[in-house]
């Protein structure tokens, strides 16, 4: 390939106007000389350049060999090219960071609008100087977000389309249309009409962008004060004055809050006003294709909308939900509608996607809030970011645990929710699937469905109003990340305790101290009970369900005699854990809660077990 020289410095140039983009300055530029946009920026390059497109990467940032070419092409400083693009945002809008970072980016992040910025027309027209009633008036960066719907100084909302054409319909790749096309002014709509054949060229649309009378007929209202004052702290987020960090991370909330607005009409329509639930209600039918249509992409695309004044409302909503004290449990409702509207697990329900991709730069707040009732953590190699290990937690949940916590939401199914809630706990911190966790837990895979209500469906019943429950452990999980004790390794109580049993000795000695009773002639203390009173010690040390307890002593017996203690298990238990048990068996659970105590002072000492 050929060199080029470097073209020498315009003999004319143009001062840029604040806020003003690189492509507008193009235009501008281009419309004093009578150049096209490709042709200045082919005149930057060091070397011949053949492509007949500007990237949309330029936009972004220009590599600093072109940034010191073009500033030297118009007579201007490094400093002031670099403000013509959104490199000075990167740090606070993280679109603009993840387009220019992306290693397979082909296309630029969905909340950025490259080819097709919405405008106002007021702004275009120019405001009166020499310079402006020649060239036209900006097209602002600002343009470019769409967080910006609205034109704060002119109290308009923004146009999207051309009146003429009614151009662009989708999102297009290109940064800018007839890019080697001279002829337009800057306010000329540059979308072509037409196909071109061998016996005629296409042309432009060449309709004046900039006349506020040819959008009478699009019939929008004009902002309310509200819904000014709300894009004009959007913008402010952007300026040098507020953190960077907190502006990073409100524009990511605000993004996913959007997503699952969306995704889940009209699920949460009852907590906004009635035109702001008009107008979102509008835009997703348009994404279903229309009343009782189905949505044309399997996952939620990612897109504001293109119209400003929705576009307006629903991220005001968004703000709205997000400034709730009530986050969480509104997340827990949401999340839970956009599973029941998929038929994929709630992990890979198309809000849970979005909420993926974008996690990492996310405040914490709607990270802690979304985490568990998301799910994102049963992929393998993801957890929540929690106070505790996954060790500390038992089999079966603790009594005081449960009853602090999850009683007054679990009634009846007090079982289920203990079991649910300490697999979820175990979840959080390891992630991984339900059977994992299970595994972890010591429950054999054979018993596992006991888990689920004997229903062989996952996921994970919990018995529990699912808002109260996420909402209950929630609060478990908070206090077990500040606990006011040491906690115990439940697992190493497993570990030590698997396939234990009292051993001959130690039983003779524990029912040497039972007292004898007068009116009983004989107590049986063979090793069917013997198994009973170890299984009742294991529940003690490992807060575990008598259900998954090592029975090696019945084990070990032929199957006649398995049989028959299986058939009597259930009573003998019902004997040990009666909430008013008999002078005998009060006794022995007296004697077997000492002998347990010590032995889990032990096991936590790192006394080795040898029963």
């Amino acid at each position: 390939m050929r060199n080029e020289a470097k073209m020498p410095p315009l003999p004319r140039s143009l001062d840029p106007v604040a806020g003003e983009s690189l492509v507008s300055y193009l235009l501008r530029l281009g419309h004093r000389l009578g150049l096209s946009p490709l042709h200045l920026m082919r005149a930057t390059r060091a070397a011949g350049w053949t492509s007949h497109t500007i990237p949309f990467s330029l936009l972004l940032d220009l590599p600093t060999p072109q940034a010191q070419a073009f500033a030297q092409l118009t007579k201007q400083t490094a400093e002031e090219v670099s403000a013509l693009t959104l490199t000075q945002w990167r740090d606070r809008y993280p679109p603009i960071s993840r387009s220019m970072t992306h290693p397979i980016r082909t296309m630029p992040d969905e909340w950025l609008y490259f080819g097709s910025p919405r405008f106002c027309p007021s702004c275009l027209a120019g405001d009166g100087s020499p310079a402006q009633r020649l060239h036209g008036g900006p097209w602002r960066k600002l343009w470019h977000l769409p967080i910006v719907f609205a034109c704060v100084e002119h109290q308009t909302y923004l146009e999207g389309e051309c009146p003429h054409c009614g151009q662009p319909h989708e999102r297009p790749g290109l940064l800018l249309q007839r890019v080697n096309d001279h002829t337009l002014h800057p306010a000329q709509c540059r979308w072509t009409v037409g196909t071109q054949t061998q016996k005629r060229k296409s042309y432009a649309c060449a309709g004046r962008l900039d006349d506020s009378s040819a959008f009478a007929h699009v019939g929008r209202p004009k902002p309310d004060a509200e819904i000014l004052r709300f894009q004009q702290s959007l913008i402010s987020r952007l300026a040098p004055s507020t953190s960077a960090k907190d502006a990073s991370k409100y524009f990511t909330d605000l993004r996913l809050a959007a997503a699952l607005i969306s995704a889940t009409w009209p699920h949460g329509s009852k907590l906004f006003d009635a035109e702001t639930a008009r107008q979102i209600h509008s835009y997703s039918q348009n994404l279903q294709g229309g009343e009782g249509g189905k949505r044309y992409h399997q996952w939620f695309r990612d897109t504001p909308p293109r119209d400003s004044a929705t576009c307006g409302a629903l991220l005001m909503a968004a703000d709205q939900m997000l400034s709730r004290r009530d986050l969480p449990d509104l997340l827990s409702d949401f999340t839970r509608a956009a599973n029941n509207a998929s038929n994929q697990p709630r992990s890979r329900t198309s809000w849970v996607v979005v909420y993926d991709r974008h996690k990492g730069d996310c405040s914490e707040r709607l990270r802690q809030a979304a985490d568990p009732v998301t799910r994102v953590f049963l992929r393998k190699g993801t957890h929540l970011q929690t106070g505790y290990q996954p060790e500390h937690i038992p089999a079966f949940l603790e009594p005081d645990w449960h009853q602090r916590h999850l009683a007054s939401c679990a009634g009846s199914r007090s079982k289920t929710a203990r079991r649910t809630a300490a697999i979820r706990l175990v979840q959080q911190v390891m992630g991984g699937s339900d059977q994992a966790a299970a595994e972890f837990l010591g429950i054999p895979p054979i018993q596992r469905y006991v888990l689920r209500g004997r229903d062989t469906r996952w996921p994970l019943s919990s018995g529990c109003n699912p808002i109260d429950f996420d909402r209950a452990l929630r609060a478990l999980t908070s206090e077990l990340q500040s606990p006011r004790k040491p906690p115990i390794d439940y697992r190493r109580r497993r570990q030590a305790l698997h396939e234990w049993a009292i051993s001959p000795d130690t039983w003779n000695a524990l029912i040497r101290h039972l007292p004898r009773s007068p009116h009983v002639t004989q107590i049986d203390f063979g090793d069917r009970k013997r198994q009973t009173a170890s299984v009742y010690v294991w529940t003690l040390i490992t807060q575990g369900e008598h259900l998954f307890a090592p029975r090696p002593l019945e084990a070990a017996q032929p199957p006649e005699v398995r049989q028959q203690w299986a058939r009597r298990r259930n009573t003998t238990w019902f004997q040990f854990t009666r909430p008013d048990p008999m002078g005998h068996y009060a006794e022995m659970r007296r004697i077997l809660s000492e002998y347990a105590q010590q032995l889990a002072r032990d096991i936590d000492s790192g006394v080795e077990v040898t029963d």
